[in-house]
């Protein structure tokens, strides 16, 4: 007889901020994914599902996720926030984890460039890589890909397009002059 193997579930939550239905989702380990605010709820846990294993089992949970929510709700309103929660990135391989423990380290409203990330980890030449890497995050905000840029800073790719990057720079600059946000 075969011995069956426990089937992981995974937390998550949907949430509204004042820039539209955001969600989250957790593994025992931490927070798995992050989905970006969206115009319908919907979208926000079609969103979750893809980034989970096939056939994942979720599980609704509010509560296990109200100070989590409240966190993200206070970035939004451009108040200081520190994003000190588990966080499960077994995801990605060991140059995908060095540029976005580099990006980490950008504070709140400041930009570089993805060659200042490549050499930050020691790949002096590999911009695009690190581009690709931070294309494939699966925790926007809390590993701050919007924070790097081009050199010329030009409309850039971004995983939800450059108008998001551009507006989650604008609430950290904005909070940073309103003394909210401390680097």
């Amino acid at each position: 007889m075969e011995a069956t193997e426990k089937q992981e579930i995974y937390r998550y939550v949907y949430f509204n901020t004042q820039l539209g239905w955001m969600g989250i989702a957790s593994s025992e380990q931490g927070i798995r994914a992050i989905v970006l605010p969206q115009k319908e709820r919907k979208m926000v846990t079609r969103e979750l599902r893809k980034q989970l294993p096939q056939n994942a089992n979720m599980l609704f949970d509010f509560y296990y996720f109200s100070e989590i929510s409240e966190t993200f709700k206070h970035y939004f309103r451009k108040r200081s926030v520190m994003f000190d929660f588990p966080l499960d990135i077994n995801r990605g391989n060991t140059f995908e984890k060095k540029v976005w423990d580099a990006t980490c380290s950008v504070p709140h409203g400041e930009v570089k460039t993805y060659k200042w990330v490549a050499r930050e980890i020691g790949f002096p030449e590999a911009s695009g890589p690190v581009a690709s890497a931070l294309r494939y995050n699966p925790l926007p905000i809390i590993i701050p890909c919007h924070r790097i840029v081009t050199s010329e800073y030009s409309r850039e790719p971004y995983s939800r397009g450059f108008e998001w990057k551009r507006k989650l720079l604008e609430i950290e600059r904005m909070g940073k002059m309103m003394g909210a946000f401390v680097p």
